[in-house]
Formats: structure tokens, sequence, C-alpha cells
């Protein structure tokens, strides 16, 4: 790259004795990065004269493919030396669909009052596209459940809050007619699962808290996505438990209980990068748990 920057420097001022000075080396030393540098590329890249120098084609042609990457290192130098010093322009944010209104949107609000400048990328993903995501550097913040964050040892991670379960089940079933449910009087009803390439540990947390209830789910079917699960609960006549930050208005035929027991829990949790990271990120961590 230094060798470019010479070359550069050389075609701006169009004398070697100009660019040594605006680089602050000896034209000697100039002359002699500028022959490595022909050396190195394979040909001539200045004509010399009374005039002074100018490219050759082959200069052209170097220029022409090389300032752009130039610059874009510079850029993306700045913008790396920046974020280590907690300066950032951008923030990127995964989350759970429904859980944006509860956790995210407050804190956001707050967020932008700090950082008015601050560019959001938000993203509603599934636990294990979070998880992708942050491991190969795509986001900064994600907001993510008790079985995504028991994956993420890597990062930086908050609880955010301890929640309680809810029992989605058909509008028809009996439990409907009921305000809360315990769990051991779903003993006879089949279970709707989530596939585990979508939300990883969802299905041991149920059968945990069947276990404890003192029985074993029956497994209907795993579903890929939270509309699937709906369907199939009116199709399969089957019950899902949720986390109840999910509670709201349900689809047609379905209807949302809570669960009475107590020990029915769901943690939620925040993560970010580890290190230093940007400012906006820490903050976005600490107004999340504060909401």
């Amino acid at each position: 790259m230094k060798l470019l920057r010479t070359f550069l420097a050389v075609i701006d001022e169009g004398s070697v004795n100009r660019a040594a000075a605006r680089l602050g080396v000896a034209q000697p030393t100039l002359s002699r990065q500028i022959q490595a540098l022909e050396a190195e590329v394979g040909g001539q890249l200045f004509e010399r004269g009374s005039w002074g120098v100018r490219p050759t084609d082959l200069g052209f042609k170097l220029r022409e493919s090389m300032a752009p990457v130039v610059k874009a290192h510079d850029q993306a130098w700045a913008d790396v030396t920046a974020y280590a010093h907690g300066r950032h322009t951008q923030l990127r944010v995964g989350y759970l669909g429904l859980a944006a209104t509860r956790f995210l949107t407050p804190a956001l609000t707050h967020l932008r009052q700090e950082f008015p400048d601050l560019k959001l990328w938000l993203f509603d993903q599934t636990p294990m596209e979070q998880l992708a995501a942050l491991r190969a550097g795509e986001l900064d913040v994600a907001l993510i459940g008790q079985e995504g964050a028991a994956l993420a040892d890597d990062f930086y991670r908050r609880k955010v809050c301890r929640l309680g379960a809810c029992v989605a089940l058909p509008a028809g079933h009996a439990g409907a007619t009921e305000t809360t449910i315990a769990l051991k009087s779903l003993h006879t009803a089949g279970f709707i699962g989530v596939a585990e390439s979508v939300v990883p540990g969802r299905n041991a947390w149920v059968k945990a808290l069947c276990a404890r209830a003192g029985f074993k789910p029956r497994w209907v079917a795993n579903s890929t996505d939270i509309s699937e699960t709906f369907a199939r609960i009116g199709g399969d006549e089957a019950v899902a438990l949720l986390p109840d930050y999910m509670e709201g208005t349900p689809p047609p035929g379905v209807v949302f209980r809570p669960v009475r027991d107590r020990w029915v829990t769901w943690d939620f949790y925040v993560l970010r990068q580890r290190g230093r990271g940007s400012a906006a990120a820490r903050r976005l961590v600490e107004l999340v748990g504060a909401h």
C-alpha cells in the first residue's frame, strides 16, 4: 500500500520532488520506491523529461485499477479505528419479531435521543439466524431467548428479565374457558414443538417443564415459524407452550391462556459482541435491560 501511495502522489504532483516533499521523504528514497513498484508490476510507470514526469499507459492503467482500492482501504481503516475508540455511525440489531414492541421499541426511542445521527439496521430473525449473524460479524446486538443465549458463551450477554409462559390452544379446547391453565392439565394434549434449526433448545425447555409437572409431552409436529405453529394448533387440535411475551391478539381459532404455575419461566437476553464495541451498542444493551 505504501508503494501505491507513493505512485499516486507522483501522479497528483506531476513531479518526483514535489511528491517527495508532500510525503516527507527524501527524493532518492521516493525514486527507489517507484523503481521497486515498477519491478513488482513488471513495466515502466512514468516517462521522464524536462517537463517532469507523466504516467505511461501502464501507469494510467495502474491508477485506474488501484486508486479506488487505496480509497476503500483508507475508508475501511478509518471505520475500524473509529469503532475501536467507541465511535460508530451504524448499529445492526437482530430481534425476535414479537419482542420488538415490548423490549426493543422503547429502548430505541431513548437511543435515538442520545445518538441522533446513528444509522439503525433492524433484522427480524430467529434465534439461530441471530447467532449465525453474530458469529459472522453481521450483527452488533441481538435480542434473544434463553435457548439461543445458552449457545452464546462467545458473546457478552445480559439477562433482560424472567417471564412467565402461556399456552396457545384451539378455541374449542376445554382449557379455553379457564382464566389460567395448570401445566399438568395438558398431560393428554398433543404439543406443537419448534424445529431445532430455528429455535435450538425450545423443545428441551418444554420437555423439562412437563417433566416437572409429572408427564412427558406428546409431540405432534415441529414448526418452523409462529404462523405454522398457529395453523397446526387449529389443524391438529394441539397446543403450544410459549414465552408470555407472545401473548397478544391471537389468530382466529386460537386463544392464549397464562400458565398459572409460577415455576414455569422463560428468560430473555440481550447479546453483543465482546470487546469494547461501539458506545451505541453498549448503551442499547443498558436500555433494553432497563426496560
